[in-house]
């Protein structure tokens, strides 16, 4: 063989090594599965359920770990910033988005992260304690208008869909209210039971057992259509907010540049978890809406949910305090 065709046939086989695909055999070692937020919410409780789900299909441990802060910033940044080997993921959710319209994320979610499955959906709840004087939006929106009006409403962090639920209520009504946040939903909730603040607009994951047990008062759903769980309960648009829609929408998320076929791997895996009994049966437990879609639907979900919070910051002027 000539020189010419012996070199050739080396930066041909360089070029087909560094095209070459990930290891068949992936996952060969436990994977991470960054939370932003504490245990006990819905975030926590879908990163632990699929978790599972995938250490049983893919043969090796898929282990939650917690790191909170800044409304789930902290985890996805951490996220962005490790090795793209398809060994961290993340259960991220719709606040990748809206605090990337808030200007509140060090990353930029269009080119530090690579989405993998679209998992569910759930509204949040406006609650205050049982014992609450209050009993209908009217009510706080009248009390949170007074000149002397002093209310608080607690969240999971500055960022989330709780604390968004909370900033566009504000601007929306006029009512003056301070926000306290927590580094998640379980926190915030042991604040509102004791009465240490006013309100919050929780998840419905956790809200609703802890209403229907009488520790907390249920006023309203922040989607468009009413809960079967509670179908007396109105809507914040019903209430008079027209047009008030969040709610969380859970995906899985890795690092930008991981392998084409890890993605894949990983996004064909959450389909056929989703496909089974125990999922929806799962998601339905947690009054939560699976949603279905891979990589370039949760992508495309992320750039519409962008586009939604920039024109809602725009029109309401939302602040974060």
């Amino acid at each position: 063989m000539s020189v010419v065709k012996l070199l050739c046939a080396a930066v041909l086989g360089v070029a087909t090594a560094g095209a070459l695909p990930a290891r068949a055999d992936y996952p060969d070692k436990p994977v991470k599965v960054y939370v932003g937020f504490a245990p006990g919410g819905a975030t926590d409780l879908l990163a632990r359920f699929y978790a599972e789900q995938l250490s049983r299909k893919l043969g090796q441990p898929f282990i939650v770990e917690n790191r909170p802060g800044a409304g789930g910033n902290v985890a996805i940044q951490s996220l962005a910033q490790t090795k793209p080997d398809g060994y961290t993921i993340a259960m991220g959710a719709n606040y990748i988005a809206s605090n990337a319209a808030l200007k509140r994320n060090s990353y930029d979610w269009d080119k530090d992260l690579t989405p993998i499955a679209l998992i569910a959906s759930t509204p949040n709840m406006l609650v205050v304690p049982p014992n609450s004087p209050f009993n209908s939006v009217d009510e706080i929106i009248r009390a949170g208008t007074r000149s002397d009006s002093f209310l608080t409403f607690g969240s999971a962090g500055v960022g989330s869909s709780i604390h968004l639920s909370g900033e566009l209520f504000k601007a929306m009504t006029g009512a003056k209210l301070t926000h306290v946040p927590y580094k998640g939903v379980s926190p915030a909730e042991v604040a509102l039971m004791a009465g240490d603040i006013d309100m919050m607009f929780g998840s419905v994951s956790t809200e609703v057992p802890l209403v229907q047990a009488g520790k907390l008062k249920i006023l309203a759903v922040t989607g468009l259509e009413r809960m079967k769980v509670f179908p007396d309960t109105p809507t914040l648009d019903e209430a008079g907010l027209k047009g008030f829609n969040v709610g969380a929408s859970y995906m899985l998320v890795a690092p930008a540049n991981v392998p084409d076929d890890i993605v894949r791997r990983l996004s064909e895996a959450v389909a056929e978890i989703n496909a089974g009994a125990e999922a929806p049966a799962y998601t339905e437990r947690l009054y939560a809406t699976p949603m279905k879609g891979g990589p370039a639907e949760a992508k495309a979900f992320l750039r519409s949910e962008y586009e939604k919070w920039n024109k809602l910051v725009a029109e309401n002027a939302l602040k974060l305090d």
